[in-house]
């Protein structure tokens, strides 16, 4: 029963991927629309979301150290990628940033939120800190430098602090340190505009959900490297994140299953959607097998996350 209950809850999900797929197999959704959406979801409904979950609650010192390890081992994971071609399959120079780094904001909040409530993102936001730092200081220059289009120190933190997914974060942290959200609320004109921010976080599992179904497109050819990066990559982060919960999360914050419930969500997402976007002078082979990678653990993802949802079903 209880593995029934939790499918039950993934299930929504899984239905606006089938929902999303079929828009583009359909022509029913132009692929114009579905980049302006993910515009929509990056530059207003996720950060609304992220608003209201740091405003809800105090970040403690241990939520810190979880987003600096979960960091760690990002960066440990991206360097020890380039021993693990062997393991992968694959000669190609794109297995490091595949192994590591994840995508929560086009994905991991959707399904987090679909299972566990908008009201529990906050946990799933803090395990997200360490790895977004790590995205865009460590990842996203790594692949640049690979195509020769290294970007400068200052480049790299402007864009980091002008993120629309950083900067509601710094927001919400702001909002509760000051204390001031009770009077916010209070007052029906300021208040009215928290209930709008509640109002666009709701479509953000659903728009996420759509846009995911019509964007995932497995190639048929070559996927044999793809599915051992993927395994790999899946068997890393499962027994990292088994210890990082049973020797730090369990220990800083006892009997908390819903911060283990983000750990264990956010190390089986898929690799983060951004690498093919500078990609540059990558072959055809390349840029299919980064493709097909990620296509192909966007759809293991729910898989391996339905067993999440079982397995942290009393969180």
């Amino acid at each position: 029963m209880v593995y029934l209950e939790a499918f039950s809850k993934v299930l929504p999900v899984l239905l606006l991927f089938g929902l999303g797929a079929f828009f583009r197999r359909s022509g029913f959704v132009q692929p114009s629309t579905i980049q302006e959406l993910k515009k929509l979801i990056v530059n207003v409904t996720l950060p609304a979301v992220l608003v209201l979950a740091f405003a809800a609650v105090t970040l403690e010192a241990g939520h810190l150290a979880v987003a600096a390890l979960v960091f760690a081992a990002c960066t440990v994971v991206l360097v020890a990628g380039r021993f693990l071609h062997g393991a992968a399959g694959t000669p190609s120079a794109y297995l490091p940033p595949l192994l590591t780094g994840f995508e929560a904001g086009m994905m991991g909040y959707a399904i987090f939120a679909a299972v566990y409530g908008a009201e529990n993102v906050f946990n799933f936001a803090v395990v997200d800190l360490g790895q977004v730092i790590f995205v865009f200081f460590i990842l996203v220059p790594f692949v640049q430098r690979m195509g020769t289009g290294a970007v400068s120190p200052a480049a790299t933190v402007r864009g980091f602090l002008t993120t629309p997914v950083i900067l509601s974060i710094f927001a919400g942290i702001v909002l509760n340190r000051f204390g001031v959200m009770p009077a916010l609320t209070a007052f029906p004109l300021t208040n009215a505009i928290f209930d709008t921010l509640g109002l666009l976080a709701a479509v953000t599992t659903p728009l996420i959900g759509l846009v995911i179904g019509y964007e995932v497109n497995l190639q048929r050819h070559g996927l044999a490297a793809p599915i051992r990066t993927i395994s790999l990559r899946l068997a890393i982060w499962v027994v990292l994140g088994l210890l990082l919960n049973a020797l730090v999360v369990s220990r800083l914050f006892p009997g908390d299953m819903m911060l283990q419930a983000a750990v264990m969500t956010m190390f089986v997402l898929p690799p983060p959607f951004v690498i093919p976007l500078f990609m540059r002078n990558a072959t055809q082979d390349e840029q299919r097998y980064v493709v097909n990678t990620l296509s192909l653990a966007t759809l293991v993802t729910m898989v391996a996350f339905t067993i999440v949802s079982v397995v942290y079903s009393q969180a």
